[in-house]
């Protein structure tokens, strides 16, 4: 486990002092579960159990804060090493769960179409044009997950009752991706979008879409963003964190 102020000595200068971000990472999936340490608490990716416990040892012992501080939990998008978690944290705490509108809006359409999967892969792009290309799309353990949201979140809106953190749509590893900006800390929380790899270069996941992964990338790239969390691999605190990222093919 460590806090992004264990690199401080490394970190551009910009709002150093107002910084959050807490990165919880469980050794076997490698997966980061990131703590929002505002008024009260931001659990972004609870990741596996041990994600949980770890979470919990550390909000206890380091930041010396209750679970029922938490008052918001956020999944990036539905792959199970970033949600497998949600259960056992519900277990400790009463927030409620976010993810993007993005799975409700193809929900809804599966429902409207009254087909079995995968028949949603042919009304995904009624919904979101432009953001299907991916045959994975709903495999079944997505409809579980889903119904463990309670939030659902649009694109360039504000977290509830966190206003600092906005909500940014980032398609192309999944098509519900969402990554999390802090404009004010020059922070991102990109979840699978972008991970890093050996030596710490920034790499966008694999998708059946590249043109849709390049456009995130750019879009991305327009942020001022000198802190990059990823979903999994070590953060990058740079002036253009982005600058020499790569899409996976």
């Amino acid at each position: 486990m460590e806090t992004a102020s264990a690199h401080s000595a490394h970190m551009p200068s910009v709002a150093a002092s107002a910084r959050q971000v807490h990165t919880i990472t469980d050794r076997f999936s490698m997966a980061n579960t990131y703590v929002l340490n505002d008024t009260q608490l931001i659990v972004v990716d609870p990741g596996s159990a041990l994600n949980v416990r770890l979470l919990m040892h550390y909000m206890q012992t380091i930041l010396r804060r209750t679970l029922d501080e938490i008052d918001l939990i956020v999944v990036t998008h539905l792959h199970p090493d970033h949600t497998a978690g949600i259960e056992a944290l519900r277990h400790l705490c009463r927030a409620p769960v976010a993810a993007s509108a993005v799975v409700r809006a193809l929900l809804e359409a599966e429902a409207q179409e009254g087909k079995m999967l995968p028949s949603i892969t042919h009304m995904a792009a009624r919904v979101a044009p432009g953001m299907l290309h991916h045959l994975d799309l709903f495999p079944p353990a997505y409809a579980r997950q889903a119904r463990q949201v309670d939030v659902w979140l649009e694109n360039a809106t504000s977290l509830p009752f966190h206003p600092d953190w906005q909500v940014i749509a980032s398609p192309g590893h999944t098509p519900e991706s969402l990554c999390l900006y802090n404009a004010c800390t020059r922070e991102l929380l990109c979840g699978d979008t972008v991970i890093t790899v050996a030596g710490g270069a920034p790499l966008l996941r694999s998708s059946t879409d590249r043109r849709q992964l390049k456009e995130t990338l750019h879009m991305l790239r327009n942020l001022p963003v000198q802190y990059l969390y990823p979903g999994h691999g070590r953060a990058i605190l740079s002036h253009h964190p982005l600058e020499n990222a790569e899409v996976e093919w």
